[in-house]
């Protein structure tokens, strides 16, 4: 009887040893989650300021603005609209003949381009 007992408590003791290792690994396998899930939190954070800074930008009158010219062709009152054809090649200031570009006028140049006498 004595035996049987001594083989309980034994049996006992290792079922509670298992659930007790059992409890440790669920513990670190939390603690690694909660970990991932702060670094994920992070970047989620940092990307919503991104975007929420992007989303100022958007609603910005500088940024309606540049989409209504860009995009719109659209011009203020008392604007005048020049449209430069994208053929007409613009001379780099490597490419450009210094002596021809110094010895000219401002307005001169600006006729020039305008015209499309080069």
């Amino acid at each position: 009887m004595r035996r049987l007992i001594l083989y309980g408590v034994i049996i006992f003791q290792i079922a509670l040893i298992i659930s007790l290792v059992r409890g440790i690994q669920l513990s670190r396998r939390s603690v690694s989650r909660i970990a991932s899930m702060e670094e994920t939190k992070e970047k989620l954070e940092a990307e919503r300021n991104n975007l929420e800074k992007e989303r100022e930008y958007v609603q910005s009158p500088y940024y309606l603005e540049k989409v209504a010219r860009d995009e719109l062709n659209l011009s203020k009152a008392g604007e005048t609209v020049v449209i430069v054809p994208d053929s007409q090649r613009i001379l780099t200031e490597t490419e450009a003949k210094p002596e021809e570009t110094q010895d000219k006028a401002n307005w001169q140049k600006w006729w020039e381009v305008l015209s499309g006498s080069e």
